[in-house]
């Protein structure tokens, strides 16, 4: 192979000291010639084909009206992560009145909720495998039925996660001493039971244990 190349690329006695055939000026339009010939015969017939495949189902259309949308679907580089920012830039909770005791509990569980995802990110191995461990993502699918970011800007903009406070399961269930929080993910709606998340501690034992075994919590 190595020989090949020098008989392709340099002329003369190997004892004297062989010259180059060309010159850098040579190379650049050999070069050049042959970039061109690879896009004719390769690239545009491949592009060709795309294009009519994607006019087939009408994909022409879309991308013209949503170039920016339709943009990460061929740029290496979109990343459909769900991270703890995402999550907590669409909640939308049910506050009681500002001042209320309920609503000092309920901006706590927030504040539980925030240090949880962060958490979970921070701990979390990058090359971890998906549905091993428990993982932001993992809470968003929990909540909501899917593990990704909205693809569609008019979808990240309706997309809202509520948040409802329980502060009654003691009256309607007098003699327990645990429950859990319950999500409809048909609604994106997740309900926690106040009187069991007083703390951190107790706020991260039940979302894991309603997170791992979450078919049992299920509301639909």
């Amino acid at each position: 192979m190595v020989a090949g190349i020098e008989k392709r690329l340099f002329e003369g006695d190997a004892k004297k000291g062989k010259t180059p055939k060309y010159s850098l000026n040579d190379l650049d339009n050999e070069l050049f010639k042959a970039l061109a010939l690879h896009i004719t015969t390769k690239r545009i017939p491949m592009l060709q084909q795309l294009r009519v495949g994607l006019e087939r189902y009408d994909l022409i259309k879309v991308m013209q009206k949503k170039p920016q949308e339709c943009h990460d679907l061929f740029v290496i580089g979109y990343d459909d992560k769900v991270d703890s920012h995402y999550i907590l830039s669409h909640l939308a909770p049910e506050m009681s009145p500002i001042g209320s005791i309920k609503q000092v509990k309920e901006s706590k569980i927030m504040e539980f909720f925030q240090d949880f995802l962060l958490e979970l990110e921070d701990t979390q191995p990058e090359d971890a495998a998906a549905g091993e461990n428990l993982s932001v993502p993992k809470i968003m699918q929990w909540m909501t039925g899917q593990a990704h970011t909205h693809l569609l800007v008019s979808e990240r903009e309706k997309f809202n996660i509520v948040f409802k406070f329980d502060h009654c399961c003691l009256q309607h269930m007098p003699n327990h001493t645990v429950c859990y929080p319950i999500v409809s993910a048909c609604t994106n709606t997740i309900t926690f039971p106040v009187v069991h998340m007083v703390d951190y501690e107790s706020f991260k034992t039940l979302m894991q244990t309603a997170v791992t075994y979450g078919a049992s919590f299920d509301r639909v």
